[in-house]
């Protein structure tokens, strides 16, 4: 009896082994691999937190129904010092004349800029600031520098 009872714990034990998957790692190498420090600026940081806290729900950014959505991203200094990508709906981005794709896209730059003036006020009004907009499939149709917004149709 003893031998059946000791098979019968042996193949559960095999049996859960089994259905386990395997890794190669440990729980304790995912913690050193996936939860040490990481290495990022406070810019990093900050334009991280303020995407999860202030644009991650769908938001109408105009009255035309142009911007879908925003992320932000450090910028390359000699632009700005935040970068912002609009993604832009492109039936109602063809269906616009050119001023008012500008004006819209400059005022949804200047919208971001004063949700994150809190946190980074170097970007009040528009300041130090790069932003492209994109259409999926089709690249930048545009770009924000130096305040003033340019179209590449």
């Amino acid at each position: 009896m003893a031998v059946v009872i000791t098979r019968i714990v042996s193949l559960s034990v095999l049996a859960a082994l089994a259905s386990c998957p395997i890794s190669g790692q440990t729980p304790a190498t995912l913690a050193n691999k996936y939860l040490k420090p990481a290495s990022i600026t406070k810019l990093d940081w900050l334009l991280l937190r303020a995407q999860v806290e202030s644009f991650t729900l769908p938001l109408r950014w105009d009255n035309h129904g142009l911007i879908n959505s925003v992320s932000l991203f450090p910028a390359h200094p000699a632009r700005g010092l935040v970068g912002m990508t609009f993604t832009v709906n492109k039936e109602t981005y063809i269906g616009l004349s050119d001023d008012i794709t500008r004006k819209t896209f400059a005022d949804v730059v200047l919208e971001v800029c004063s949700i994150l003036k809190n946190t980074i006020p170097e970007v009040d009004k528009g300041a130090n600031v790069y932003a492209n907009f994109v259409v999926i499939g089709g690249g930048i149709i545009a770009e924000y520098k130096n305040g003033s917004v340019s179209l590449t149709k």
